[in-house]
């Protein structure tokens, strides 16, 4: 039941922000992978990273390979996973002569071997999502994909059937079900803007909207989750500085965050948020606050952390 959204500061300054909403009790944490780091596959092959990359993670207690959620790489590519359920299709079966991933393989993937988006969505075709679990996941995870670079541009990947695909995602803003291309019929819909398409006319209402003082959608549906953030995220004239967009990002992503009930702490339902994450992709750092703390983290994937850091590293949680 994540939240996630790219944003650009009046000073071209790119960031990269999600929420991580899961059930699992397992610590999330910002996690370190280096380059050349060998990694297996829940289909059981061995893969080698080319591209250091920092991100939240965790490993699985019988699963030697560290789960990344999201992260951004030394090359300045990010990618978040979120939910798709009723929505994504894989492979049964491996397919011959293809990169075949599993789910929650295709971040370590993404990151760890591409150095631009242009290569992701060049691979793609080449790669097959296949049906296993990860670790002892109880079922294979539906997932679908937000990516963005340097440059701001933002893409979504989102297994439907057939060879996978990059989309443009212009509003900047995912969540869970249904698809983009719903969620935006969706976002015009609510602002009484005709067509299908995400158009300055969304954007003119978006800010007409906000100025209004007309309360945002509430809730845990996505669907209200996507319009309150594409609200926020074009309704809000840009900030001028880093802190004052970090500090802008972070109180949106509060407002969509699950809250956790600790009478329901065992429930295999119970979604809430493990933390809060701002990549700032000008300068590839990491900002983590987790729900327990409610502290804040920075870390900087620096050149120097990139070519001379040999192996994994997790992070305290806290």
């Amino acid at each position: 039941m994540c939240t996630s959204l790219t944003y650009t500061s009046a000073a071209e300054h790119h960031f990269f922000a999600r929420t991580m909403d899961f059930p699992t009790t397992t610590p999330w944490r910002p996690v370190f992978l280096p380059r050349h780091y060998q990694w297996h596959t829940a289909l059981q092959a061995t893969r080698t990273t080319q591209y250091a990359f920092l991100g939240g993670g965790r490993t699985a207690a019988d699963f030697s390979t560290y789960l990344m959620a999201d992260g951004i790489n030394e090359n300045g590519i990010t990618c978040a996973e979120l939910y798709l359920p009723g929505v994504a299709q894989y492979a049964a079966n491996p397919q011959p002569r293809q990169i075949n991933l599993s789910p929650q393989d295709f971040i370590n993937w993404a990151l760890g071997e591409h150095a631009s988006l242009a290569e992701i969505v060049a691979d793609l075709p080449r790669v097959t999502l296949v049906a296993r679990r990860w670790g002892t996941a109880a079922f294979v995870y539906p997932f679908h994909w937000i990516l963005s670079d340097r440059s701001g541009q933002t893409l979504v990947i989102e297994p439907t059937g057939g060879p996978l695909k990059a989309q443009l995602n212009p509003v900047g803003v995912l969540t869970n079900t249904p698809i983009l291309a719903t969620h935006l019929q969706n976002l015009n819909h609510f602002l009484q803007v005709p067509g299908n398409d995400f158009t300055g006319q969304t954007v003119t209402a978006a800010r007409l909207y906000l100025a209004s003082g007309k309360p945002l959608p509430t809730g845990t549906v996505p669907t209200q989750r996507f319009i309150h953030m594409a609200l926020r995220r074009w309704g809000t004239l840009p900030m001028t500085t880093t802190a004052a967009s970090l500090h802008q990002i972070f109180h949106w992503l509060a407002e969509v965050s699950l809250p956790y009930d600790p009478t329901r702490r065992d429930q295999p339902n119970h979604n809430y948020t493990h933390y809060r994450a701002i990549i700032d992709i000008s300068t590839a750092t990491y900002n983590f606050i987790s729900r327990k703390s409610g502290r804040l983290q920075q870390m900087t994937l620096t050149p120097e952390m990139a070519a001379h850091r040999h192996f994994p590293h997790a992070f305290p949680a806290e």
